[in-house]
C-alpha cells in the first residue's frame, strides 16, 4: 500500500463497490432487508476507505492571518477531505454512484412525453402536493412553498418548467460523472433535492444531500480524477481573480490540485 498508485487504485475499486450497494438499497425494487445491509455496508465501505487512506496521508501546514481564528489547527480528516489526492477515488466512487442516479431520473423524464414534450406529469404533480386534506397533513408543510407551487400552477408554468428539471437533473449527471464544474453540479443538485424535500417527497433525497454536501466542501479534489483536473487550473475561480493578496500565505506540501494523480 506504499505505492499511491496501488493505494488510489484498490481505493477506486472499493468505492465502486461502495457505490453499487448503496444503489441497491436507494433502489425501489429492493425489500427493505436488503436495503438497510446494503445501505450500511455500502456507507461502512466508503468510511474504511478513508479510514485506510488517511493512514498515508501527510496533512500540509498552514499559517493563520489576523482575520481568521487560528486557535488550533484543522483536523486531519476534514483536511484530507478538502484537499488530499488519496481522497480522489474516494470522491469519484461517490461520484459515480450520484452520476447514475440523476441521468437514470433525468433520461426517465426525457423519454416521458407528459414530461419532456406537455409538462403534464408535473402539473399533476404539483396539483397533488398542493391539495390540503380535509384530516392529516398536507403533503407541503410549508405553507410559503404551497403558496410557490400555487402560483406556477395557476400560471401554467409546468409547459416550459418541466423542461428544467430535465435539464438540471441531466447536468447534474453529466457533471458528476464526467467530474467537470464537479462542485457546481453538486449544488445544482441540491436545489433540486431541496425542492422536492418541500413539496414532500422524501425518497433518497436526505441521502443524496449529504453525499452532495461532501462533494462541495472537497470541491478541490472531488472532481480531481475528471475534467476539473483541467478546468480548475483553467478557468480559476472568480474569488481568486479578485481576492486581495493575503496578509500571511498559506503553505501546503501537497502538490497543487490541478496535478496528475500518481
Amino acid at each position: 500500500m506504499s505505492d499511491p498508485r496501488v493505494r488510489r487504485w484498490g481505493a477506486l475499486a472499493a468505492a465502486l463497490v461502495g457505490g453499487y450497494l448503496m444503489h441497491v438499497a436507494l433502489d425501489t425494487q429492493t425489500d427493505a432487508a436488503t436495503a438497510a445491509w446494503t445501505f450500511v455496508l455500502g456507507l461502512a465501505l466508503w468510511v474504511a476507505i478513508a479510514a485506510v487512506l488517511l493512514r498515508f496521508y501527510r496533512p500540509g501546514r498552514e499559517t493563520f492571518s489576523a482575520d481568521e481564528v487560528g486557535i488550533a489547527p484543522e483536523w486531519r480528516v476534514a483536511r484530507f477531505l478538502r484537499v488530499g489526492q488519496d481522497a480522489a477515488p474516494l470522491y469519484l466512487g461517490v461520484r459515480l454512484f450520484l452520476a447514475y442516479e440523476w441521468l437514470h431520473a433525468g433520461w426517465g423524464k426525457l423519454t416521458n412525453p407528459a414530461w419532456a414534450e406537455t409538462g403534464t406529469a408535473l402539473q399533476s404533480y404539483w396539483q397533488r402536493v398542493v391539495t390540503v386534506p380535509a384530516s392529516g397533513s398536507p403533503p407541503i408543510a410549508y405553507p410559503a412553498y404551497r403558496a410557490i407551487l400555487q402560483y406556477m400552477l395557476d400560471h401554467e408554468w409546468w409547459t416550459w418548467f418541466s423542461k428544467l428539471v430535465i435539464a438540471g437533473e441531466l447536468f447534474v449527471g453529466l457533471g458528476l460523472l464526467l467530474g467537470g464544474l464537479t462542485a457546481i453540479a453538486a449544488v445544482v443538485g441540491l436545489l433540486l433535492n431541496f425542492s422536492f424535500l418541500f413539496a414532500g417527497s422524501v425518497s433518497s433525497n436526505p441521502t443524496l444531500i449529504l453525499l452532495e454536501a461532501l462533494i462541495i466542501y472537497g470541491w478541490r479534489v472531488a472532481g480531481l480524477w475528471g475534467l476539473d483536473q483541467y478546468l480548475l487550473p483553467w478557468l480559476g475561480t472568480p474569488w481568486g481573480r479578485k481576492a486581495p493578496p493575503a496578509p500571511a500565505a498559506q503553505e501546503e506540501s501537497s502538490p497543487p490540485v490541478g496535478m496528475r494523480p500518481a
